[in-house]
């Protein structure tokens, strides 16, 4: 069993493990948080009764050391945030949706096998995808499994309230660990039957929601329980204008911004008209055709090596248009002094020599938070990165888990609830090290910045990136090979 933590055990509450940090200041009264579950690994197509852990048998896998002077051209995978909202939009639509760039990534086949569970119907082409929606609103049970998806979840739920039939969704594990009440509390108070373990997969729900013209919903754990009642928002509006109000300290405002484009694209009006409320226009969502950008998050990774390496990275498919909100770490890889050329494409080119980053917030850029954590210790002079409470509930703890993985390393950290201060590492001073990645693709990705310099750094389990970056391995080897020529 992995975990990130040599704990003390204190109390277990519903799939979690609460214990003081090693790294932190305990009598502060900051306490961590660490997933205990043992996380299955992923193939393309597993199914919910395929759970064993094929971990243990697969070979670790050292990353290649990187030479400075590569300049390469990188195609990301589609971005995963818009493609999941545009097939869930796409389902909604009384109509055909031709989309193109759907990555081809674990995630999304889940949710192409849900939505055509739900009814749509889905038909594959070489060059794009085909969804011919509306999906089926009758009483019919229907049972979906969104495997390890939580962005997907979360949009199948809002669907889910808007059937008369049971739609019961679960998944692997590691995604049962992932807490949904908030919106679970929401749609049981606004008229549907819910059934679930206290917030967590699996859950069965039956509509319809008949919603008051104005919703509460905390945003404070999760932007996707927003982005599921806007997307969901033409099909229980019944007419009226919908008014979504966030209630707490709203995390990944980006992704919600995202949201609202995708809706736009497609002919509803969503929109914040003041700091913590929403507001949708009734329309229905338009067919017609779709192309998805290249993905941000996937983009942090090489922008990183580029500006670490001073080296140079053109990625051709995001450009200054992007609404990702992780498309603003590459004002991040600016502050390390890296030269970025934003038009169609992007161009990073790293610095001579990398610049101080004493403080930053990356509470707006949750997923980029890792890449910068892990590259944090190669960076001239210590970091105290914030804004980071949100990275307890992804999919692994990614505030602790990397700090055991770094300090295990040799690199010196503290951490707080919230926040991580990263001690300057000489390349030479760090130890090999076997890296747990916790069943988490972010962390094989991050932390192959690090072995892009040492040379001694082995992942546990290469193919956990397939969940949304299934090439990524074969695009850091064109770096490697470029510097050989």
């Amino acid at each position: 069993m992995n975990q990130c933590e040599n704990v003390v055990w204190v109390e277990t509450i519903g799939g979690f493990l609460f214990y003081p940090s090693k790294y932190s200041n305990v009598t502060s009264g900051y306490f961590s948080v660490c997933f205990f579950i043992t996380f299955p690994t992923f193939p393309a197509m597993r199914t919910m009764s395929d759970t064993t852990d094929t971990s243990a048998d697969a070979e670790p896998f050292k990353v290649k050391k990187l030479s400075s002077g590569f300049d390469t051209d990188i195609t990301l995978p589609g971005s995963k945030s818009i493609a999941l909202r545009q097939l869930a939009i796409a389902a909604l639509c009384d109509g055909s949706t031709e989309l193109r760039g759907i990555p081809v990534c674990d995630d999304s086949a889940a949710m192409l096998d849900c939505i055509a569970a739900l009814g749509a119907e889905v038909t594959k082409h070489p060059e794009h995808i085909t969804v011919k929606g509306p999906i089926d609103f009758s009483d019919r049970t229907i049972k979906l499994d969104a495997r390890m998806s939580g962005a997907s979840t979360r949009l199948l739920i809002g669907l889910a309230a808007l059937r008369s039939g049971n739609t019961s969704i679960d998944g692997h594990e590691s995604l049962r660990a992932r807490t949904n009440k908030p919106l679970l509390e929401l749609l049981a108070a606004q008229g549907c039957s819910v059934t679930s373990d206290d917030g967590h997969l699996p859950v069965t729900i039956r509509g319809p929601i008949r919603p008051a013209t104005t919703i509460q919903i905390d945003g404070s754990l999760s932007s996707q329980y927003i982005t599921a009642l806007l997307i969901a928002a033409p099909g229980y509006s019944s007419g009226s204008t919908q008014t979504i109000e966030v209630t707490g300290e709203l995390v990944s405002k980006p992704y919600i911004d995202i949201t609202l484009n995708e809706m736009y694209k497609r002919g509803v009006q969503a929109e914040w008209i003041d700091e913590h409320r929403l507001q949708v226009t009734p329309a229905n969502y338009q067919g017609g055709s779709v192309s998805v950008e290249g993905d941000a998050t996937a983009a942090t990774y090489f922008a990183a090596l580029a500006t670490l390496h001073s080296s140079r990275i053109t990625l051709t498919n995001l450009g200054r248009d992007s609404r990702q909100g992780d498309y603003g770490f590459l004002s991040v890889m600016e502050r390390l002094g890296a030269s970025v050329e934003r038009d169609t494409t992007t161009r990073i080119t790293g610095p001579a020599q990398v610049a101080e980053l004493s403080n930053i917030d990356m509470q707006a850029m949750p997923d980029a938070a890792l890449t910068l954590i892990a590259m944090a210790t190669l960076l001239p002079e210590p970091i105290h990165i914030v804004g980071l409470s949100s990275l307890h509930h992804k999919e692994c703890d990614r505030l602790e888990c990397p700090a055991k993985e770094l300090t295990d390393m040799g690199v010196a950290l503290s951490t707080s609830y919230d926040s991580i201060r990263i001690q300057p590492t000489p390349v030479h001073k760090l130890r090999s090290h076997t890296l747990t990645t916790y069943h988490d693709h972010r962390m094989a990705m991050a932390f192959s910045l690090l072995g892009s310099f040492s040379g001694s750094l082995s992942i546990d389990d290469k193919r956990v990136v397939d969940k949304t970056y299934p090439n990524f391995w074969q695009d850091y080897e064109r770096l490697v090979a470029s510097t050989r020529n």
